[in-house]
């Protein structure tokens, strides 16, 4: 789907297969840790949404390419949810559970 993002991958020969491994075990980490209401968890995706959305947003600047921008709301509106009042007071109940 992404060609010149394949090339690149392809660029990194053995390391992009280990980052992408390591990137993977991550987010069913932190999804399992998300749905313990773990706030670890919670830490890690909002802070990994954040940078995904700023790693998009520096992509379109860079490349003149509008295609990464549909990124920029999508981790916004997740980052919005997550911080609302009603969604973080349950990773607060749980720390407070223990």
């Amino acid at each position: 789907m992404n060609p010149e993002g394949h090339a690149g991958l392809r660029s990194l020969g053995p390391l992009a297969i280990v980052g992408m491994a390591a990137l993977s075990v991550t987010m069913v980490v932190t999804a399992v840790g998300l749905l313990a209401l773990r706030r670890w968890a919670w830490w890690v995706a909002v802070i990994g949404l954040v940078g995904n959305a700023i790693g998009d947003l520096a992509t379109a600047i860079a490349t003149g390419e509008p295609r990464p921008l549909i990124g920029v709301p999508v981790a916004g509106l997740i980052v919005w949810w997550l911080t609302r009042r009603e969604v973080r007071s349950r990773f607060d109940l749980a720390r407070r559970a223990k």
